[in-house]
C-alpha cells in the first residue's frame, strides 16, 4: 500500500491531536507551524515539523506541497486559514481539509469547493448531547461522511427477534459485523437467524441518513 503524504498545517491542540492520530498509521506527515514550541511538541509524532509562517510564501514554497495527498488546515485565523486553502489549491494537493472557525469563515470555504469542512467544536457537542439522550448507542465512529462504525446495546424491542425479522439495514441502516454476548462471546457476521439476546452488543457498518432518521443516533 503506497504511503499517503499528510501535510497538517496548525498545531494548537486539535491540530495536534490530528498528528499524534495520524502517527499510528502508515503514512507521512509534515507538521507545521508558526510557532517553534509547538512545532517541538509535534516532532515527536510527524515525520517533519517544521516553523514556517503563513505569510512567508518563500518557505512555504520550500515545501514542496505538490507531493502531498491531503493537506489539514486548523488555524484560528480565518485570513490565514484561507489563504493557505488557496495556495494548496493552486498547488494541486488532491484532497484539502478545513477546519472552519465560523458560519461565515465555513461559507466561503464552501464557495471555494473545499473537499471537506470540519467544526470539531459543534460536532463534538452535536454527538454529546446524541449519547447523553440515547444510552444504547455506546460509541460512533466516523468511517467517511456516508457511514459510520458503531457499537450499540440491543434495544429491549429487538430482543427475542432474528436480524433478519428486525431488518437492521432497511430500518436502522445497520450492517452488523459481529455481535458480542454477556460472556464476552463474539459472534462475525451473524446471519439473519441469528436471535438477538439481551446484554448482546452489536458492532455494525452504518449509513448515517439512515442512522440519523431512526433515532438511534
Amino acid at each position: 500500500m503506497v504511503k499517503k503524504h499528510i501535510l497538517v498545517l496548525g498545531l494548537k491542540s486539535f491540530g495536534l491531536s490530528i498528528v499524534k492520530q495520524l502517527s499510528k498509521y502508515n503514512c507521512e506527515i509534515l507538521a507545521i507551524d508558526k510557532s517553534m514550541e509547538r512545532v517541538e511538541v509535534a516532532d515527536e509524532y510527524a515525520t517533519h515539523a517544521v516553523q514556517v509562517d503563513m505569510h512567508d510564501l518563500d518557505k512555504m514554497e520550500d515545501l514542496s506541497l505538490n507531493s502531498f495527498d491531503v493537506a489539514i488546515i486548523t488555524l484560528d485565523s480565518i485570513e490565514e486559514s484561507i489563504m493557505a486553502a488557496l495556495v494548496f489549491q493552486e498547488k494541486g494537493i488532491p484532497q484539502i481539509i478545513v477546519k472552519s472557525a465560523s458560519e461565515m469563515h465555513r461559507k466561503i470555504l464552501e464557495k471555494m469547493d473545499i473537499d471537506k469542512i470540519i467544526s470539531p467544536e459543534t460536532e463534538m457537542g452535536i454527538k454529546l448531547a446524541k449519547s447523553i439522550m440515547n444510552e444504547s448507542v455506546i460509541d460512533a465512529i466516523n468511517f467517511s461522511d456516508e457511514y459510520s462504525i458503531v457499537e450499540i446495546n440491543a434495544l429491549e424491542k429487538w430482543v427475542g427477534k432474528t436480524i433478519g425479522k428486525l431488518e437492521l439495514r432497511d430500518n436502522y441502516g445497520l450492517n452488523v459485523l459481529c455481535v458480542k454476548n454477556a460472556d464476552k462471546e463474539l459472534k462475525i457476521s451473524p446471519n439473519e437467524q441469528y436471535v438477538i439476546e439481551e446484554k448482546d452488543t452489536l458492532v455494525a457498518i452504518a449509513e448515517n441518513k439512515k442512522l440519523d432518521e431512526s433515532g438511534l443516533l
